[in-house]
């Protein structure tokens, strides 16, 4: 049933060359994105590596349950070809879930928000901490 609502709500299907940006921390979240073949990395905004997905995965759904512009960047690491789909899947989706399932996928994508803001502060720290041994 989610797969056939995927197919018809997909926008368009996009090739992606290796370190091509999908798109860029603080941009418009406009779209959700299933990579289909190839490899997209999500970095925070100052560069720290947090995931390198694959075939079958979903991203940028995050802005989209907290209302808020992308809270990362994602960029192909090789030639990836990128299912498009409409924001309106996940809108429909979000409002026919049952209340509480909505506020845990608010909570979790919060929740996620945070840690990757606490990942990129030690990892700076880190590395003025290695800058200061050199």
């Amino acid at each position: 049933m989610l797969k056939n609502m995927i197919r018809k709500s997909i926008i368009e299907t996009k090739t992606f060359a290796e370190g091509d940006v999908i798109y860029s921390h603080n941009d418009l979240s406009d779209f959700i994105y299933l990579i289909d073949s190839g490899e997209v990395k999500i970095l925070s905004k100052n560069g720290l590596e947090l995931g390198l997905l694959k075939e079958g995965e979903i991203f940028g759904e995050v802005g989209h349950v907290i209302k808020s512009p992308r809270t990362v960047s994602a960029i192909a690491t090789k030639k990836s070809l990128i299912k498009i789909i409409n924001e309106n899947v996940l809108i429909k989706k979000m409002n026919e879930a049952d209340p509480l399932l909505s506020a845990i996928i608010r909570g979790l994508s919060l929740r996620i928000g945070d840690a990757n803001d606490l990942a990129e502060k030690y990892w700076i720290e880190r590395e003025i901490y290695k800058s200061i041994k050199d």
